[in-house]
């Protein structure tokens, strides 16, 4: 009896562990050929598609506003620092202009103020020679009368014709003749300083507006035009210092002007990326594999399936492509796929996060 007992035990026990066995067996062929199916379809179909909810706090999304904020900041600086440039070269230009401007006006001045002094020197001179013809006469007749009017006032002062007052008053007026003669030399010599001192600054100025002499060395310089060739010597200075100061400017607005625009051509690529305007308009997106893509045309209807394959419906349909490259983890495999993103138009909203949707037909429909 225990035996029996025991025997049917055991028979229970077999059959109970090779019935496990058989479903075991067969779940794993069963799960078998579903990989293998799916292996199949993924490397015979063109025709899927990957929905991506697009989300503001999704990681891809926060890098991609992060890099745009920094290179639109670094944008800005650049033209903050162009406009900087840009007031700096008109800077520079207004100094040029008026240290030039001053120089004509220089040269114009110093060319009229030497022909006036050239002037007044023929003036002076041509006064001098009149001047001298008739002073050598005043002092011939001044020497003349003083003579005979002494011999004459000594005769008749001896003859006792003349008082001691009328001698000492005829005295006195040949003594205010001689006075006048010496006037007569003091004009003489500051006439000549005067004459001098225009032909030294003629000289003078001439050494300004020509240069130096040709032995290298100053002619005829006075204090006063020294002053003056430094006024325009610092001119010259400000006004090189000014041109040589543009010139770098220009090459650093120039470089400022190639730097913006890498900026401003890095900054339209990331606005490009897909991720990016489909946060800014809103839009639901799917990614299209290249080789997938020409069975991706506007308007192709949508298809969700259970299990990837089976138990199929239609939840909308493809709209445009969006514009940039994108780049993500295949399905299944572990390698990157790079295809483009487009607008999908989803009647059923539940369907934007399945792994798969399906272009045209349910996959297993011939």
């Amino acid at each position: 009896m225990n035996q029996r007992v025991a025997n049917r035990i055991n028979a229970i026990a077999v059959s109970t562990y090779k019935l496990l066995g058989s479903v075991l067996l067969g779940i794993i062929l069963a799960a078998l050929v579903s990989f293998l199916a799916v292996q199949g379809f993924f490397l015979l179909s063109h025709g899927w598609v990957t929905p991506t909810v697009v989300s503001p706090t999704d990681p891809q999304i926060l890098s991609l506003n992060t890099q745009l904020a920094a290179q639109t900041s670094a944008r800005d600086h650049v033209v903050a620092e162009r406009r900087a440039v840009e007031n700096r070269i008109e800077d520079a230009e207004r100094t040029v202009s008026a240290e030039r401007a001053f120089q004509q006006r220089f040269l114009v001045a110093l060319r009229g103020e030497r022909a006036s002094k050239d002037r007044a020197a023929k003036r002076l001179a041509s006064l001098r020679h009149e001047y001298g013809r008739a002073r050598e006469e005043i002092l011939k007749s001044n020497r003349a009368y003083a003579g005979l009017s002494r011999a004459r006032t000594d005769a008749m002062y001896g003859a006792r014709l003349l008082q001691q007052e009328d001698k000492l008053t005829i005295n006195h007026h040949l003594a205010q003749l001689a006075q006048s003669n010496l006037a007569l030399a003091q004009t003489t010599v500051d006439m000549e300083t005067r004459v001098d001192s225009l032909h030294r600054e003629l000289a003078g100025l001439t050494a300004v507006q020509n240069g130096m002499g040709k032995d290298g060395t100053p002619v005829g310089i006075t204090p006063d035009v020294l002053l003056l060739e430094r006024e325009y010597t610092h001119s010259v200075l400000e006004q090189a210092r000014a041109v040589a100061t543009l010139r770098s400017l220009e090459h650093d607005l120039k470089a400022l002007d190639d730097v913006s625009q890498r900026y401003e051509a890095l900054i339209v690529s990331l606005r490009a990326s897909p991720y990016l305007r489909a946060i800014e308009k809103d839009l639901t997106v799917a990614f299209v594999p290249y080789e997938n893509l020409n069975n991706a045309a506007v308007g192709t209807p949508l298809f969700a399936c259970a299990a990837k394959v089976i138990w199929c419906r239609e939840v909308g349909v493809v709209g445009r492509v969006l514009e940039g490259e994108v780049s993500i983890k295949h399905p299944i495999r572990q390698h990157m796929l790079r295809g483009v993103m487009v607008e999908v138009k989803l009647t059923d909203s539940a369907s934007a996060r399945e792994d798969l949707l399906h272009l045209g037909r349910a996959p297993l429909v011939l």
